[in-house]
């Protein structure tokens, strides 16, 4: 473990920002669409006033905990190119990647950080692909015989936090249409945007609109925010690999911090070095980013979940196995 254009929106949606460490607007608080995105927008740019992010340098005031963190078997996969994600080095060099997604339990509350990849997968011998002439995925198991493992459902998840809005990060979020999605408003303006000119990022982009679908809840976020307004989740802006990509970090009373990486590295010697992977969207924002979590990781004593990194994930504790 390390230590180191406008769309139009029809379905309810919710706008958070941070103002000392809370939520600026309730949550059970609802806007009726259908509005235009461009009216989120000048909400988004109002709480970033009142709102600095969180940083190293901020007075920490104690935090609560949550009461659990299970780490959920979403996926493996296999690259043929490991340079994509090395520029400059392992040229044609196979690699093979996790894809984890985490259970959170905060009191009487569930949270699923990412959903992996598709469960229409499970068991295909020809896996399931992003980007098919790069990389392929497989699944081992479902999110929905995991959680049966522990005794839940997906209908008992209340909010689905997304990373970014790759496809194997949002596979599943179609199987939890009760829950409240969360993502940053700047990715989803992202997907719904002219398609990139770059061919990869926009089949990426096509994906993440099918996938992510037209959730019933949906909660945009800009920056930073205290998701229970009690220091226990906080959802980290840590833009680069995709416009809106964010991180997350919880409290546990015996673990301490951690910080779950989303994309905003993908290998140990990626994060350690600030090594841009070739399909993220703008390197200077995922070096700075990266330096962030460090950052906060220093000033948290926390520590780095990296989700791709399968040496690290496969000595990470699995669910019915968790961190308290």
């Amino acid at each position: 473990m390390l230590r180191t254009g406008t769309a139009i929106v029809n379905f309810p949606i919710v706008v958070l920002g941070r103002h000392n460490g809370s939520a600026l607007l309730d949550r059970r608080q609802t806007m009726k669409a259908p509005f235009a995105i461009a009216e989120i927008t000048c909400l988004m740019l109002f709480a970033t006033a009142l709102a600095p992010q969180l940083s190293a340098t901020e007075t920490k005031t104690p935090a609560a905990t949550i009461d659990r963190l299970y780490r959920v078997d979403c996926g493996h996969s296999l690259a043929n190119d490991e340079s994509v994600w090395t520029p400059g080095r392992n040229k044609g060099k196979s690699i093979e990647f996790s894809s984890t997604c985490y259970l959170i339990q905060h009191g009487g509350e569930y949270i699923m950080w990412d959903t992996g990849v598709p469960e229409s997968a499970i068991g295909d011998p020809n896996g399931w692909s992003t980007l098919p002439k790069l990389i392929v995925y497989h699944l081992d198991k479902t999110i929905s015989s995991q959680l049966a493992e522990i005794g839940l459902k997906p209908a008992d998840i209340d909010y689905v936090v997304v990373s970014h809005t790759h496809g194997d990060h949002i596979g599943n979020v179609g199987l939890f249409p009760d829950a409240t999605v969360v993502m940053q408003q700047a990715e989803y303006e992202w997907i719904n945007s002219p398609p990139p000119s770059d061919p990869n990022l926009n089949t990426l982009v096509q994906l993440a609109r099918k996938l992510l679908g037209h959730p019933r809840r949906l909660e945009l976020v800009t920056g930073d925010v205290d998701l229970f307004r009690d220091g226990s989740v906080r959802l980290l802006s840590t833009p680069g690999h995709t416009p809106g990509s964010q991180s997350l970090m919880v409290h546990l009373a015996k673990t301490g911090f951690v910080i779950l990486s989303g994309d905003v590295a993908h290998l140990e010697d990626n994060f350690e070095h600030d090594i841009v992977p070739a399909l993220n969207v703008r390197k200077a924002e995922s070096i700075s980013s990266m330096d962030r979590i460090k950052q906060i990781m220093s000033e948290y004593d926390a520590q780095l979940f990296i989700n791709h990194d399968k040496h690290q994930a496969d000595g990470l504790k699995l669910l019915p196995d968790f961190y308290d």
